[in-house]
C-alpha cells in the first residue's frame, strides 16, 4: 500500500474506532513514516553530555542489499511471513514458500497484539508501525521479502525482490490487476484493502475497549460506506488513476489534518548543520558528497520526548520482537538474523 492507505485511510480508521485526533494522527504518521525512514543517521549532542544516537531504518530503496540486510527489513516491516498453505496463496505452478506473505496471518496478528502492549511512551508509534506491516499482508500477499524466484512474474528482468516485478500495482487504491502466478489471477485491490480496513478497525476497537473506552465495533458498516466513497472508481492500467480525486476526498473528510510531511518529526527534534550542499541520499550526489552534514539534537535534554526519537525507539522494539517471533521460521531456512 502507499500513502493513501498508510496515512489517510489509517488515520480515518483510527478516528472512527475511537482514538482521539492527536492519537490518530500519531498512528497514521508513524504508519506512513515506516516507508520514509530509510537513512541511517547519527545524532549528536552539542554539549557532548549525551552519547551519539543511531537510528535503525525500516525501509530501503536499495533492493540489491545483501540477503541478510534485506531480511532485517522487508519480512519484518513489509512482508510478514504467513501461512504458505493459505487458500489465497494457491499458485498455478503449485509452489509454496515459508516466507510467503498471507493476509491476516497468525504472525501479523501476534505483531499487532505486541504493539498494543508496548510501553505507553512508544505504544502509539508501535501501533502505527505494526499497522503498516499488518495491512500490507493484504497488499503484499503472495510475495516474500527478499530476492527469490518465487516473486517472479512473467519475463521481467528486474531482481525478484518483494513485488518489484508487479511494480506498484499491489499498492494502488481501487486498482484492478492480474497476478498470473495465482490460480485466482484477477486481483481487486478495493476488495483487498476493504478487508484489511475491516480487520484493522476491529483490532483498534478491541484495544480501545480494553482501555475502558467506548466499544465502536458495531460501526463498521458506516465506515465501510465511507471508505467505499473515498476509494472511488476502480481502474486498470499502468497508472494510479483518480488519485487527485481521492486525495481531495481524504482532505475533505479529515479537514483539520495536514498533508503528510516526512521531515516534520525529524526537523522538530533535530537540527541539520549543512556543510556545503545539503546531503543527498540518492543518485550520484550521494556517492560523491565530500563534506557531510551534521545532525544535532535541538533540545538534547528533552529529546526522548520527541516524536522522532520515540518513533525510532519503536522501530527498534518492533524489530527485536519480530526477530523473536519469526526466528523459528528463519532457523528452518538456516538463518539467525539476531546475531547480526
Amino acid at each position: 500500500m502507499d500513502i493513501e492507505f498508510h496515512y489517510w485511510m489509517t488515520g480515518l480508521i483510527a478516528l472512527r474506532a475511537g482514538f482521539t485526533t492527536e492519537e490518530a494522527k500519531t498512528i497514521a504518521y508513524a504508519s506512513e513514516y515506516v516507508d520514509e525512514n530509510d537513512v541511517c543517521l547519527t545524532i549528536r549532542d552539542k554539549s557532548g553530555h549525551r552519547p551519539d544516537y543511531h537510528n535503525f531504518i525500516s525501509q530501503t530503496m536499495n533492493i540489491l542489499k545483501p540477503r541478510r540486510e534485506l531480511m532485517r527489513i522487508y519480512p519484518i516491516f513489509h512482508f510478514i511471513p504467513g501461512e504458505p498453505d493459505a487458500v489465497s496463496a494457491r499458485r498455478r505452478d503449485g509452489c509454496m514458500h515459508l516466507l510467503n506473505t498471507t493476509p491476516d496471518s497468525g504472525n501479523a496478528n501476534a505483531m499487532m497484539e505486541a504493539a498494543f502492549k508496548a510501553h505507553e511512551d512508544t505504544r502509539l508509534y508501535r501501533i502505527g508501525i505494526a499497522t503498516h506491516a499488518y495491512v500490507d499482508t493484504w497488499a503484499h500477499q503472495n510475495f516474500v521479502g527478499w530476492n527469490d524466484h518465487f516473486n517472479n512474474i512473467g519475463m521481467d528482468p528486474k531482481p525478484n525482490v518483494g513485488h518489484a516485478d508487479a511494480e506498484h500495482h499491489p499498492d494502488w487504491v481501487s486498482h484492478i490487476w492480474i497476478d498470473e502466478r495465482l490460480v485466482e489471477a484477477d486481483v481487486s485491490n478495493k476488495s483487498r484493502f476493504l478487508a484489511a480496513a475491516e480487520r484493522l478497525f476491529q483490532h483498534y476497537c478491541s484495544y480501545l475497549q480494553g482501555q475502558g473506552r467506548e466499544n465502536r465495533s458495531t460501526r463498521w458498516a458506516a465506515l465501510e460506506e465511507e471508505l467505499l466513497l473515498l476509494m472511488g472508481r476502480t481502474y486498470t492500467g499502468s497508472r494510479a488513476n483518480y488519485a487527485k480525486e481521492r486525495l481531495q476526498g481524504y482532505r475533505k473528510t479529515l479537514s483539520d489534518w495536514e498533508d503528510f510531511d516526512e521531515s516534520l518529526w525529524f526537523d522538530a527534534a533535530v537540527e541539520t548543520c549543512v556543510h556545503g550542499l545539503k546531503d543527498s541520499f540518492e543518485g550520484l550526489r550521494a556517492e560523491f558528497t565530500v563534506f557531510h552534514d551534521e545532525y544535532v539534537w535541538r533540545d538534547a535534554e528533552h529529546c526522548e520526548a520527541s516524536d522522532w526519537f520515540r518513533f525510532q525507539e519503536a522501530v527498534k522494539e518492533h524489530e527485536r520482537e519480530m526477530l523473536d517471533l519469526l526466528s523459528p521460521t528463519f532457523k528452518t531456512m538456516g538463518l539467525d538474523l539476531r546475531i547480526l
